[in-house]
């Protein structure tokens, strides 16, 4: 995997963020002033020495600049200001897999998310479906703007926004675009549904990936009503999400791959979804923790592998109990189920910026 140069992004300057690099070792200060790019977003001059750091764990031989052959480079370009443009498929690319579940434990109401608008839907099979729209003041005059499509954890709503992430403040002014008419980008946090007879809480249905799944259904709803109103930047358009939800961000962004630029997980390993285009998959950032009960480090270095063979362009962030990179999974003799849970839970909000540095980093063609 190649780490892509970075084009400049524009932060408030009072904005105060520790920023590092996306799976190497070490952490720059803490107290780096976000509003001060001192170029951390562009390119320096260890730049190669990076690109062997981010290599993922699998250390493939595998590199995705591409050779004719339906590769990285095949599907991406870079443009003037150093950001990969992915030209799109014509068609969703994942197969029909698996069953509906429709073991439905309980009917999920309507979420309390503060100074959000909140959609509301019905779908194909009767459930009320819910989202949240966290949007930047004055978002009319500014749009169209990036849009992050959320999904939450399985024993969260869309009120985790919030409660856990960064993701209202940094979308107030964080600059995607370049533009700075167009600074800022809003949420679309999406509701699960209590399935599996509730015992993961409210999930998405990811083990069904039919072209009839009500949770793509309820997305692609969601998205609509924004983007019929302006709202949208269509070429800068991500999922992100965590624990189960991060499945799900993962398998929208292969379901809808005209649609999403790009795609973040923290704490989550493969979705079903299998990608059946010519071409690689969307390209990924995937956070995780060496200590993790629901979703083990080695699981999610299956998946990173299988990355690699289908040479998707991923970057990876493989962390300790807190937001410190960890060198490897080989935590598990003092990884008890109970602290791995705990860290399962804990939202890494002070890498967020890793996140969005890639999203930054991506786009979709005209």
């Amino acid at each position: 995997m190649r780490f892509f140069a970075t084009a400049p992004l524009a932060f408030a300057a009072s904005w105060v963020l520790a920023i590092s690099v996306v799976g190497s070792c070490t952490t720059p200060s803490s107290d780096v002033d976000g509003g001060d790019l001192l170029g951390v977003f562009d390119r320096d001059a260890s730049a190669d020495a990076r690109d062997a750091r981010t290599r993922r764990p699998a250390d493939a031989a595998t590199d995705a600049r591409g050779s004719g052959d339906g590769s990285a480079s095949d599907a991406a370009g870079v443009d003037d200001a150093g950001v990969r443009v992915r030209v799109a498929p014509g068609s969703t690319c994942i197969a029909p897999e698996g069953l509906p579940n429709r073991e439905i434990h309980r009917t999920v109401g309507r979420p309390a998310c503060r100074d959000a608008q909140i959609l509301e839907w019905r779908d194909a099979e009767g459930s009320p479906r819910y989202a949240c729209v966290f949007a930047p003041k004055g978002v009319e005059t500014r749009a169209p703007l990036p849009l992050v499509v959320f999904f939450h954890e399985g024993l969260d709503d869309p009120t985790s926004v919030d409660k856990k992430t960064g993701l209202r403040k940094l979308g107030a002014h964080l600059n995607m675009t370049g533009d700075p008419a167009h600074a800022g980008f809003i949420v679309l946090a999406v509701q699960g549904r209590a399935i599996l007879g509730g015992k993961q809480g409210t999930i998405f249905d990811t083990d069904y990936t039919g072209a009839d799944s009500v949770d793509l259904a309820a997305v692609d709803h969601f998205y609509d009503e924004l983007a019929t109103k302006g709202l949208v930047d269509a070429r800068r358009v991500y999922t992100l999400g965590a624990s189960w939800g991060g499945r799900m961000a993962a398998t929208y962004a292969m379901a809808r791959a005209d649609r999403v630029a790009a795609f973040a997980t923290y704490g989550s390993d493969a979705p079903r979804a299998v990608w059946s285009c010519a071409g690689p998959p969307p390209p990924a950032v995937v956070l995780y923790r060496a200590c993790d009960t629901p979703f083990p480090c080695e699981s999610v270095e299956r998946w990173l592998r299988a990355r690699d063979g289908l040479a998707a362009e991923t970057e990876w962030v493989r962390l300790g109990a807190g937001n410190e990179d960890e060198p490897n999974c080989s935590v598990r003799n003092r990884c008890s189920a109970l602290k791995g849970t705990a860290h399962h839970r804990r939202w890494p909000k002070e890498r967020e910026a890793d996140i969005f540095k890639f999203f930054a980093q991506h786009t979709l063609g005209p």
